[in-house]
């Protein structure tokens, strides 16, 4: 996720943010150190970029709606409920932000994620929405007979992430179960910890109280109601009809990203996640890549890089006319290869890449 390199010696103290991280959080992975102190920095407020202050949105509110959700799941726990009670304002958030290192790099590179479609989303707003209502084409519609209802749950879902709200206002966590698991175990030692600390008595039994709660909530999390998983229903659902060779164009002129994501994952037999993630945070290189494995032209990538603008601020038009020469240079065999290469398992990937530095040291 990140494209910061280590420093070491001299170098190491004198650069900011690596003076800070690697002070305290030795046991985290350096790139990943990094990021946690560019998204909690320790010095006073400082200005946020839209990027880092959406994911800290998507982070507080996740994380206060899993904090009321344990709260209301410990009624078998007494004790520890009247112990927590004693403090009335959020206790899980503040103690992240102290403690950055809790959060697992998977978790905070999903919540970057989230922010970033958050970001492709709000620029655009209702009258967007109205308009894409209104708009005559193959692209489905919330008055459809057939699709109408996965239309509808997908507006729905994007609208929970575009809700207003500052970082303590509850979002709700619907996140893939390993992230959400993840969340949840961070949020319930938090409070544990918390509630052991006002406890003059019974605090041996905080940790089981707080497991059986934690089961609950993942007993009965639904990985499926966030919008990504909802584009991916309504263009299952759509068929054969999703792979009209102009749709994936259409979604993006009429600015439905997640239904072009989810088109595209379709068409290169990828997950919408991972075409997400390329399109959001990865190098150019990759976007370049999806372009024309998705078969299109010079101008559709120069169509693309403009609207990827809410997240990539660097895409200036100096900068894409720069990368629409590097497009036209690519090759067919170089990009079918590619594309063959990212449609495995993401850990082999990791383990292939990491043998070869290995190989080429």
């Amino acid at each position: 996720m990140s494209a910061y390199s280590s420093h070491t010696g001299t170098a190491m103290a004198g650069s900011w943010p690596m003076a800070r991280v690697m002070a305290d959080m030795s046991a985290v992975p350096v790139t990943h150190a990094i990021d946690l102190a560019f998204f909690f920095p320790a010095d006073a407020p400082v200005r946020h970029d839209a990027l880092i202050a959406e994911t800290r949105r998507h982070l507080g509110g996740c994380i206060a709606a899993v904090e009321m959700a344990l709260r209301l799941s410990m009624d078998h726990a007494p004790d520890v409920t009247s112990a927590l009670d004693r403090w009335d304002e959020p206790l899980a958030w503040p103690m992240v932000r102290a403690q950055p290192s809790l959060l697992a790099p998977g978790l905070l590179a999903h919540m970057q994620m989230r922010a970033g479609v958050t970001l492709m989303l709000r620029p655009f707003g209702q009258a967007d929405i109205e308009q894409a209502e209104e708009a005559d084409g193959p692209l489905p519609t919330s008055d459809h007979p057939e699709l109408g209802d996965a239309v509808s749950a997908l507006a729905l879902a994007e609208g929970r992430w575009l809700m207003p709200g500052g970082e303590a206002q509850p979002m709700r966590p619907d996140l893939p179960a390993e992230h959400f698991a993840e969340l949840v175990w961070t949020v319930a030692a938090c409070l544990a910890t918390a509630a052991q600390r006002m406890m003059a008595d019974g605090a041996d039994g905080v940790p089981a109280a707080f497991e059986r709660a934690v089961w609950k909530l993942l007993a009965d999390h639904d990985e499926g109601a966030g919008p990504i998983a909802q584009a991916d229903r309504l263009v299952r659902q759509m068929g054969d009809r999703a792979d009209a060779p102009d749709l994936p164009g259409k979604a993006l002129g009429q600015r439905r990203f997640l239904l072009f994501v989810a088109l595209a994952a379709r068409r290169l037999r990828m997950d919408s996640v991972q075409v997400t993630d390329m399109l959001l945070l990865g190098p150019l290189s990759d976007v370049a890549l999806l372009c024309r494995a998705l078969g299109g032209s010079d101008g559709d990538y120069r169509h693309l890089l403009m609207a990827l603008r809410p997240v990539r601020p660097t895409l200036t038009d100096v900068a894409i006319v720069a990368e629409a020469d590097r497009y036209q240079a690519m090759s067919d065999p170089q990009v079918e290869a590619a594309v063959q290469a990212l449609r495995t398992p993401a850990t082999f990937r990791a383990k292939l890449d990491h043998l070869r530095a290995v190989c080429a040291a």
